[in-house]
């Protein structure tokens, strides 16, 4: 199996995708789960209008509808112009903190010594601190400032997918399958009412195989990916004489799930519960970050404990994390606050949650691979007292029920459950072509592909039910929705001409 290469070189592809993604992360597209029109923010029909005028640009042809759903056609061309047309779907949304970003700065051929992050030196990334980047080091390293993620998760992958466009543009001759090249709102937020029309125009189009282009490591290749539920537990209103009151805010290491082990996540949730362990106070106040759910604002009656005991306490348990970002600052609490001890309750909850033993993993921090997790993610006040949610993960259907059991167990009769999405696993073991065709296309460029499962979910349901298999293909970058976020020049070059070796051996069959 041969396929035909770019005339540019690297650097020039790397340039000119450098040029798309940085075009990209400077528009507003984070989602809101509390919205409830689709997409929920505008910021992603904006983001639509801009990718689509430029797949146009590309040779496209380009259909948009209200949902912000984006679909640019190229028909197949050469020894693929019969072929079954492909699919390459993207998200267009961003994690809910996410802050768009007018260009990215460079760190040439980067030894694995620490990055320098302009608004935050807190956070120390290097190779001694994570050393699953070594894969970049040596590499052209492209980053942000540190206030913010900006939004790799998934505009990178659109970027991989606009620079196939201009590839195929600018090379004429490079034979390929029909490709369908489609932004979807909402993702991050498990929202798929969009998607089920999409999903039944692709089957109506002969669209049997597509990928999603969402994924973490290098040239990885999934066709697996996590169960997925929810839990609220509630926690009911106690009014409380609280005496002296001391205000908190704790800044925990802020990760994604699927890559807390790496990065060495911390809830606010979990610092929070550890404080009330190591000394005599307690919590009246608790409100996770609504942009950083690592973060809470918590506010501690002191009852008679000295302000220099609690203040120790918050620095033992913080200090271990502080060059991964965490720290605590006092803050003034403002006028109309009413004590609850319902958010004493909460952690206390979660000291008994942690200290459980069910017999599987519970906090993302500690878990990887094919484990799962359940993890107290976040809590806030609400009427009658505190809600505390979780995150439910397992890749067998079994394995989340025993999750969820448990949640039950411990919260009794106050907790809420709600299903999110299934494993694709099991419903793509009849299509090994999809691995095939990623992993033989990485393997004529020199590289290796791992083919694992997602530690998440691409929210690709509809399509598996309308009998569009979907797989999902890395992007090459370190720490999704996180302010340390990551990639480099080679990953925009190397993932453009992987895709570009993909679609040229999907024409062959």
């Amino acid at each position: 199996m041969t396929v035909r290469h770019p005339y540019q070189s690297d650097d020039a592809i790397a340039a000119r995708a450098r040029t798309h993604l940085e075009s990209v992360v400077a528009i507003e597209s984070a989602s809101d789960e509390d919205s409830p029109t689709i997409p929920s923010t505008p910021g992603q029909a904006d983001l639509a209008r801009f990718v689509g005028a430029f797949f146009a640009e590309q040779g496209a042809q380009v259909e948009q509808d209200a949902h912000a759903n984006v679909i640019a056609t190229l028909p197949g061309r050469g020894a693929g112009a019969d072929a079954e047309p492909l699919a390459l779907m993207v998200h267009l949304d961003t994690a809910r903190g996410t802050e768009p970003r007018e260009g990215l700065d460079l760190e040439p051929a980067w030894d694995g010594s620490a990055l320098t992050w302009s608004d935050n030196p807190r956070i120390r990334i290097d190779v001694d601190t994570y050393p699953a980047l070594a894969a970049y080091v040596g590499q052209d390293v492209l980053h942000g400032s540190g206030a913010a993620p900006f939004g790799l998760d998934d505009k990178l992958g659109l970027t991989h997918m606009m620079t196939l466009a201009w590839l195929l543009a600018t090379n004429p001759e490079i034979p390929h399958a029909p490709l369908l090249f489609i932004g979807r709102p909402d993702e991050e937020i498990g929202r798929m009412d969009a998607l089920h029309g999409l999903a039944a125009l692709l089957s109506e189009r002969g669209v049997r195989s597509g990928y999603t282009v969402d994924g973490l490591d290098p040239y990885e290749i999934n066709v697996e990916n996590f169960n997925a539920a929810g839990a609220s537990v509630h926690f009911p209103a106690r009014p409380v004489d609280a005496g002296e009151l001391v205000t908190i805010r704790l800044v925990g290491v802020n990760t994604h799930g699927a890559t807390a082990h790496a990065e060495g996540h911390r809830a606010a949730t979990r610092l929070a519960s550890e404080i009330i362990q190591a000394v005599d106070v307690q919590v009246v106040g608790f409100r996770t970050d609504p942009q950083r759910e690592c973060d809470a604002l918590v506010v501690f009656a002191l009852g008679g404990t000295a302000r220099a005991d609690l203040e120790a306490a918050c620095e033992a348990v913080v200090a271990p994390h502080r060059s991964r970002g965490a720290g605590w600052f006092p803050e003034e609490l403002g006028d109309g606050f009413t004590p609850d001890a319902a958010a004493h309750a909460m952690l206390q909850f979660v000291g008994r949650f942690l200290a459980s033993d069910p017999g599987f993993t519970l906090l993302a921090e500690d878990s990887w691979g094919r484990d799962g997790y359940s993890h107290p993610y976040r809590a806030f006040p609400v009427e009658h007292g505190v809600q505390l949610d979780i995150r439910i993960r397992d890749f067998t259907d079994a394995g989340l029920a025993a999750r969820i059991a448990h949640v039950q167990e411990l919260g009794a009769t106050a907790v809420r459950v709600r299903h999110q999405y299934v494993n694709m696993g099991p419903r793509l073991e009849d299509r090994p072509e999809l691995v095939t065709w990623a992993r033989d296309a990485a393997g004529l460029l020199g590289h290796e592909s791992a083919v694992q499962p997602i530690r998440g979910g691409t929210g690709i349901d509809p399509f598996l039910d309308a009998g569009v298999a979907v797989g999902n293909l890395g992007t090459g970058y370190f720490a999704p929705e996180s302010e340390k976020e990551l990639t480099t020049m080679q990953m925009l070059s190397g993932h453009a001409k992987w895709l570009l070796a993909l679609v040229q051996i999907v024409a062959q069959g």
